[in-house]
């Protein structure tokens, strides 16, 4: 893979503004977790429990088929950086061949994405950067933006790859894409801090990479 880095989008139009989408999915999020309860609270009986059942069912299928993606998660979470590449690459190539994959959204949507391919590609590219492959992680980073412009987190990560090679000027302009595109300006300083900050100590920082969605 060798993509090219794509087109940034203007922060400034207003059907792709970045703060107002951010905002607009986890209103999304929240309103469809509001929708179920309310339509569980006006059900009554044997109906109530065939839903629920139903949802309960429907979530368990979707654990099974989404598996690669918790247990990217679950490597991630132990540093077992091989196996989580080898976890999320195995989900981002379930979600290109199969095209009822959307119905994985549960599973892995977040306030900053709601595409699947682009947040595994984004994993990938944090668990090779943990592993000191800084040029393979750029490339699945700017392959996760060119399938989602609008998602702020792999700025953060180019911007912490960029600060990683001493490269100040460029980690603050990628720092800076993210921020336009709705991501903390606090959670972004702190997690380039914490980056340099556990460089300086050992030369080797601890886990690298901001928020996965």
């Amino acid at each position: 893979m060798n993509p090219s880095p794509p087109i940034n989008p203007d922060p400034h139009d207003s059907w792709t503004f970045p703060v107002k989408r951010t905002q607009r999915n986890l209103l999304m999020i929240l309103s469809t977790a509001a929708v179920i309860w309310i339509l569980l609270q006006q059900l009554h009986g044997r109906v109530a429990l065939w839903t629920l059942g139903s949802i309960v069912l429907l979530s368990l299928v979707l654990l099974v088929w989404g598996r690669d993606f918790l247990l990217g998660r679950y490597h991630s979470g132990r540093r077992q950086w091989r196996e989580a590449v080898a976890s999320y690459g195995r989900f981002e190539k379930r979600l290109m061949r199969n095209r009822w994959s959307q119905l994985l959204a549960p599973i892995y949507l977040g306030i900053y994405s709601f595409d699947g391919v682009a947040i595994a590609r984004n994993n990938i590219a944090q668990a090779l950067m943990n592993l000191d492959e800084l040029d393979e992680a750029g490339r699945w980073l700017y392959s996760a933006l060119q399938r989602d412009p609008l998602y702020a987190t792999p700025y953060i990560n180019l911007g912490i790859i960029a600060a990683m090679r001493k490269d100040g000027a460029k980690a603050q302009r990628e720092l800076q894409r993210a921020v336009d595109l709705g991501y903390s300006p606090t959670g972004a300083q702190r997690v380039l801090r914490a980056v340099l900050a556990g460089r300086s100590r050992s030369g080797k920082p601890g886990k690298r990479g901001g928020e996965s969605s």
